[in-house]
């Protein structure tokens, strides 16, 4: 009892705050980093970055048609929460969520000059008299959900932890109403089995973090964030992250189908043919449907999933808690260190009888 008492101690210091013991319930060292866990209490430590919170509103039947368009009456009744992006060339993200019995529904808005729908479509080369890989690349956008582990809100975060990642891409999964669903994985040192690829970090200081507790997949959690029994770990970060997403399933061995290039000469001149073709995706990989629309300079997509999947497991995010999420645009580019991410989002659940006032 005296070295949990000196550790708490010790770890208060460290955060530069003086709550009540009594907040504290336990706290210990690894190796780098500082764990100190809170139950029922209003206390976190100083440098801990809030997220925002993003409140989904209960409607009995959302009678939603995914098509990108959000028109629907059940839309009207959610917040659209403006949500500031950085890195990237996107300023920021219009975040809407809605949910049912069954189900959770993003809406999820941005502004784009561009509708790239092409993802390195065939193109003629007048001078070589073939047609050539071209270079244009898809719109897309991402939702990194905690899994299971401490979680960060940046893809590049430069220390090991999982994510559920929701892709949906303009040419690859748009066709067939879906979003990938990837099991994801950010490492902070290299690992040859799992075959990552390395960026460079974008955290550059010691960060904190928090995990929710709590395993009650029953019912969906109306408390605030601050109420919830949840852990705090300070971790040192690296200069370098390595970055891992895959199918989450493993039925499934070809997300795209690759097309021959045309033949002849094309009917039009600056004509493009795509070369992938979207796969309908089965089983735990085509768990999520996904639609996007282009209009006036703007993309949106909407996103639908089960609360709980018949996984249930800890890459298939169980939305009956308050939930740790963040948005990645990716405006013409692959690299992930070219994304416009958000900070961290609490996807918070409202009563059933609790509407939010709308601007």
């Amino acid at each position: 009892m005296k070295l949990k008492t000196t550790i708490v101690a010790l770890a208060l210091s460290l955060m530069g705050s003086s709550p009540a013991y009594a907040e504290v319930h336990r706290s210990e060292f690894g190796e780098n980093d500082l764990l100190v866990s809170v139950s029922g209490e209003d206390w976190h430590p100083d440098g801990f970055e809030h997220g925002m919170s993003i409140p989904a509103v209960y409607v009995q039947h959302a009678s939603i048609v995914l098509d990108g368009k959000d028109g629907e009456p059940a839309w009207d009744a959610a917040a659209e929460v403006k949500v500031p992006l950085k890195y990237g060339e996107t300023g920021h993200a219009l975040i809407k969520a809605l949910y049912t019995d069954d189900k959770i529904y993003f809406r999820v808005r941005w502004e784009d000059s561009t509708e790239n729908r092409d993802h390195y479509p065939w193109v003629w080369d007048a001078e070589q008299q073939k047609y050539v890989t071209g270079q244009q690349v898809e719109d897309s956008v991402m939702l990194s959900f905690e899994a299971g582990c401490y979680w960060n809100p940046s893809l590049l975060a430069g220390y090991q932890y999982d994510f559920d990642g929701w892709r949906w891409l303009a040419a690859r999964s748009d066709p067939v109403g879906q979003a990938w669903d990837l099991m994801g994985n950010v490492a902070d040192q290299a690992h040859n089995r799992l075959k990552p690829t390395p960026y460079p970090s974008r955290i550059k200081e010691n960060v904190w973090n928090v995990k929710f507790d709590g395993d009650d997949r029953e019912e969906i959690s109306h408390q605030p964030w601050s109420q919830l029994d949840r852990d705090y770990v300070f971790r040192p970060v690296r200069p370098t992250s390595w970055y891992r997403a895959e199918i989450d399933s493993t039925g499934v061995t070809e997300i795209d189908e690759k097309l021959p290039a045309p033949k002849g000469k094309p009917a039009e001149a600056g004509a493009t043919y795509p070369q992938y073709k979207a796969v309908k995706l089965d089983g735990d990989a085509g768990e999520v449907g996904a639609k996007g629309h282009w209009e006036d300079g703007y993309w949106t997509v909407e996103f639908s999933r089960n609360l709980s999947t018949p996984a249930n497991t800890a890459t298939d995010s169980v939305f009956t808690r308050l939930t740790q999420f963040s948005v990645h645009v990716f405006d013409q580019t692959e690299r992930i260190d070219q994304t416009s991410e958000s900070d961290r989002l609490f996807l918070e659940f409202l009563p059933e009888e609790q509407q939010v006032a709308k601007d």
